[in-house]
């Protein structure tokens, strides 16, 4: 039988949330936001039942949920009241400061050491360790005047109330939550007078002790200790509430409830058996633990590895998270539809299940919204939403890149609850070769760290994967189990002719014959290595199909667009070529390294820039990927091969052009291509120098940042350098400016989409040649003086038209 929840009703005038912060435009009282922290609590508690006794700290649930109940109950001085009312002025105290007071109502329930977990969850839910220390120093303040003054603001009647609240409710609400089997005591309260006495006589003192006790557990023991019960627990710890408090405040609703279980559901959305599978998919739905998958090109590696995650699920309890990360946006955006949004009679995987997390995500809801028409107000506040609720650790599938993850060790602001997130969650790397060897040195640090520590479990897949990488992934990975295609799988996609030209791209011979193939028919993908290199290519391409009076069109496509540009750009590419294309167009597109993954499109042929064999082999996925034709020809010119290693190392494009010369004028075996791969890394020097920077990296990352992670810190100095190492900055072109300024002020969102993405030390330069203005902080906003077109792009080397009216 259910008891009925008791509600304290006569604490109707306390306040959490003002009329513009509460649900519907109304306030909302302290109980009712107490309440759906504890709903959220609960809803995150039942993702992970077991999750104390994996961490080691058995009574986990009991101190997270006394510290949910009492971390607002510093609300309720009067001057934090009077704020939440209009007109109300800023409050000067921290309202977890002045929870503290109540600890003591509830503290014969814990032991010594349980009292500094609860009273850290309190103090901690919205500021780190060292701010409240900073807020509250004794020394700055040896006579407690400012705590006595806080304490002072809690009048007889609200303590009464909120002691009757204490007595009256928690049972009632325990079993409406459905808490009552996870062993969660209801304290004996003291007497209620001696509970109010004491407040008034001792509240400011008491305030104080708890305040020493949870900097000096800080300071002494958390960030000395190596103890994982601890290092991890307060972790959670602390991610538990702020996440349940987040969630809460935003009234996100119900979580959704994981459908990460059931490998029987996928087959049936997207109309297949078991029979139907290849053999590497029926193995990847017999794994438990991690595993590494290889195997071609369009083959089902996207299948194989959802079927894997939901195979990880124990009986009657599915797999809390899954987290799908790719390295680029435009294949996160892609992912991100494909596992959430039915279409082409399949059902879609997760559907309402898959959240976005990357630089970007905002716009990209948006861009979709804006596709079905909705008003550009509305779409924005839809995009916003949506975007809120997937880093509110909301859904249950995640698109994100790798270094969204690694803001948990570089400790960014609310790095716990990512962290917390991450607890018995599987995690799918796809194009993990696509990173350099001192970025996968910290993401596969990471990967290492969270395998130890939150028992996740983890599935690479790839084309190709040279030994070299695959004993990297061993240490990362611990035991796992590599998976193949079988040889006739492979021999289901040869479907590339290998050929290798004399020359560059850029001679103007190889222009016309490039131009010649355009002309007769085919859709044609030239691939140069850099920026520059591309804008050079498109204007000789577009120079030679004028002369032979072909009506074809030339496409740019490279990484110094903006949202827009680049999105029309990869639209008309996608209605020539794509798989969904109802009639094949001719066209020539001229792209860089961006063209490598995620984009849907099938070419006719390739003529590209030597590069590293990875690089070369994503190029090549791009030609012929439906295996329309037996084969299509892969042409890779033999220079230019720099002296310099940027965009890549030329001793790599060297050790990729020896490999080819071996294998050229025939089709490419798919199943060799590993082999290729590892003569490329057997050279010493090459070999060496790799591992030299992923080691040094690895190592460096591993001391510096995951053996020094801790709780209740997050870390400035870091965050920048996070920023720095992984984000790019997006500047405004001054040709755009005023189109900004007239977007702006309808659908600020869509002005966005007029921003270019540049590398920091880019920015830097600019800055330093004057050709950048003084940010715009209200908006946000870097704009530059560098030259723009919609069909080139952001180009440094060309002047800036109006560089006179600056």
């Amino acid at each position: 039988m259910t008891t009925a929840r008791v509600w304290p009703d006569w604490l109707k005038d306390v306040w959490a949330k003002s009329a513009e912060k509460g649900a519907g435009g109304q306030p909302e009282t302290l109980a009712e936001h107490t309440w759906c922290v504890l709903e959220k609590l609960a809803e995150t508690i039942r993702l992970r039942p077991t999750l104390p006794a994996q961490v080691g700290v058995p009574r986990l649930w009991q101190c997270l949920f006394w510290a949910a109940f009492l971390h607002d109950f510093g609300k309720a001085g009067a001057g934090f009241q009077a704020r939440l009312r209009p007109g109300g002025k800023k409050w000067q105290h921290r309202h977890e400061v002045l929870s503290l007071v109540f600890v003591d109502w509830i503290a014969a329930a814990f032991s010594d050491e349980e009292r500094r977990w609860l009273t850290a969850a309190i103090v901690s839910h919205h500021r780190d360790e060292a701010d409240i220390q900073q807020l509250y120093n004794e020394i700055g303040d040896p006579t407690d005047q400012s705590l006595t003054g806080l304490v002072a603001e809690l009048d007889e009647s609200t303590l009464r109330g909120l002691w009757q609240w204490l007595a009256d409710c928690p049972a009632s609400w325990l079993e409406a939550l459905g808490l009552t089997d996870l062993g969660i005591g209801v304290p004996v309260l003291p007497d209620q007078d001696e509970a109010i006495r004491s407040i008034q006589q001792k509240g400011a003192g008491r305030i104080r002790d708890w305040l020493k006790q949870y900097h000096r557990w800080v300071e002494r023991t958390i960030n000395r200790s190596d103890d994982a019960a601890l290092l991890i627990g307060t972790v959670a710890l602390r991610g538990h509430l702020i996440s349940s408090d987040h969630m809460a405040s935003a009234h996100v609703g119900d979580l959704p409830l994981s459908q990460l279980a059931d490998p029987e559901r996928l087959l049936a959305g997207w109309k297949l058996t078991i029979n139907d599978l290849y053999d590497h998919q029926r193995a990847c739905l017999n794994v438990r633990g991690s595993a590494v998958l290889m195997a071609p090109t369009g083959s089902g590696k996207t299948e194989a590895a959802l079927l894997w995650a939901v195979a990880q699920a124990q009986p009657n309890q599915p797999v809390p998270r899954l987290y799908y990360t790719l390295p680029f946006q435009a294949s996160m955006n892609a992912m991100e539809r494909r596992l959430g949004e039915s279409r082409d009679g399949q059902m879609a995987p997760f559907p309402g299940q898959v959240g976005l997390e990357h630089s970007r995500s905002k716009l990209a809801y948006y861009r979709r919204l804006r596709e079905d028409d909705t008003a550009p107000q509305d779409a924005a506040k839809a995009a916003k939403w949506l975007d809120n609720l997937a880093r509110l650790n909301y859904y249950p599938v995640r698109i994100l890149s790798p270094y969204q993850l690694l803001k948990g060790p570089y400790r960014l602001k609310g790095y716990e609850t990512l962290l917390t997130d991450c607890f018995g969650a599987t995690f799918v790397f796809d194009e993990i070769h696509a990173y350099e060897a001192s970025r996968l040195a910290k993401i596969l640090a990471t990967v290492k760290y969270l395998r130890e520590n939150y028992a996740a479990r983890f599935f690479v897949m790839s084309a190709t994967l040279p030994k070299l990488l695959r004993d990297q992934l061993a240490e990362a990975l611990g035991d796992y189990q590599l998976i193949e295609a079988s040889a006739a799988t492979y021999a289901q996609f040869r479907r590339h002719a290998l050929m290798l030209k004399d020359g560059d791209v850029l001679e103007e011979a190889n222009l016309k014959r490039i131009a010649r193939a355009a002309a007769s028919g085919q859709a044609v993908l030239v691939c140069c290595n850099t920026v520059d290199r591309a804008q050079q290519a498109r204007q000789g391409l577009t120079d030679q199909l004028s002369r032979l009076k072909a009506e074809v069109k030339v496409e740019l496509l490279h990484g110094r667009f903006n949202a827009e540009d680049r999105l029309r750009k990869e639209g008309v590419v996608r209605d020539a070529t794509g798989s969904r294309s109802k009639q094949r167009q001719p066209i020539v597109l001229v792209a860089t390294q961006v063209v490598e993954v995620s984009l849907d499109i099938d070419l006719d042929v390739i003529y590209t820039d030597p590069a590293p064999l990875e690089a070369l082999l994503q190029r090549f996925g791009r030609i012929n990927r439906r295996c329309l034709k037996e084969s299509a020809p892969v042409c890779v010119f033999r220079e230019p091969v720099p002296d310099k290693e940027r965009p890549y190392d030329p001793a790599l494009i060297r050790a990729a052009l020896q490999v080819l010369e071996k294998n050229r004028d025939r089709l490419i075996d798919e199943a060799q291509v590993s082999q290729w791969l590892d003569e490329v890394y057997g050279d010493a020097d090459i070999a060496g120098k790799w591992l030299k920077e992923y080691r040094s990296e690895y190592e460096e990352f591993t001391a510096s940042t995951l053996t020094t992670l801790r709780a209740f810190q997050s870390n400035a100095q870091l965050e920048e350098a996070f920023y720095k190492a992984f984000d790019s900055v997006e500047v405004l072109p001054a040709d755009l400016l005023e189109r900004f300024d007239a977007l702006w002020d309808e659908a600020p969102l869509q002005a966005y989409q007029l921003l270019v993405p540049i590398r920091w030390w880019q920015w830097a330069n600019l800055q330093n040649k004057g050709l950048a203005y003084p940010e715009d902080e209200k908006r946000h906003l870097k704009v530059v003086k560098v030259y723009y077109d919609s069909d080139t792009g952001l180009d440094f080397k060309r002047d800036y038209r109006d560089e006179e009216d600056f």
